[in-house]
């Protein structure tokens, strides 16, 4: 149900990264932040197999920005798990910036 809304909803995005099967996927969606008046295209997930990751990370990276872009938004929204030094290398390298951190305790 989650993949067909993501497919079906022209706000929301599902790119798969198909080699012989899936081997990733990145999940967005796009919409107008709750406190200003300012549309942004925000990850929801996004994983590769660590075989494919390179430049599959890149063309990805590069369809997500395009489908924002034409949705209209002014920014593009990444999440990086933890402290990885990789993915923060990447988001950089991109033009990203790092602008807060979100802490989650189970209950």
């Amino acid at each position: 149900m989650l993949f067909d809304t993501l497919i079906s909803n022209p706000a929301m995005l599902c790119l798969v990264l198909d080699d012989s099967g899936p081997q990733g996927v990145l999940a967005a969606q796009s919409g107008t932040l709750p406190l200003a008046p300012v549309k942004v295209a925000s990850e929801l997930i996004w994983w590769i197999e660590p075989a494919y990751r390179g430049r599959s990370a890149v063309a990805m990276l590069d369809a997500y920005e395009e489908w924002a872009r034409e949705q209209g938004c002014v920014f593009v929204n990444m999440v990086g798990l933890g402290a990885d030094p990789l993915t923060t290398r990447l988001y950089e390298r991109r033009g990203y910036s790092a602008t807060e951190r979100h802490f989650m305790k189970s209950i």
